[in-house]
């Protein structure tokens, strides 16, 4: 009998091999910003100048910054292929976090 060629997966935590016909688990999720509100009292107190320093700094800042690194802090989906050892360590930590 000729072996099925399939493919061939790797746990994205331990880098096992999972063998077609063994287990293998999927975790999906997201991680992103959550926004809490905005308080601007201070804000309106400040002259222009202060303003627009604030402004030229913080562009400053974003200019050293990758495009993919700015949206990775806002937004992060992920997809993780999983051996059963890791599903279950995964399993464990988000049990625990939940309680």
């Amino acid at each position: 009998m000729k072996k099925k060629k399939g493919i061939k997966f790797l746990c994205d935590l331990c880098g096992e091999l999972l063998e077609e016909g063994r287990p293998r688990f999927i975790f999906r999720g997201e991680i992103f910003c959550a926004f809490d509100g905005l308080e601007i009292e201070d804000d309106l107190e400040r002259s222009s100048e202060s303003i627009r320093a604030e402004i030229e700094r913080l562009i400053r800042e974003l200019e050293k910054r990758t495009e993919e690194d700015l949206q990775d802090e806002v937004h992060f989906p992920f997809h993780l292929d999983l051996c059963r050892k890791c599903r279950d360590r995964v399993y464990r930590a988000l049990k625990l976090r939940g309680d």
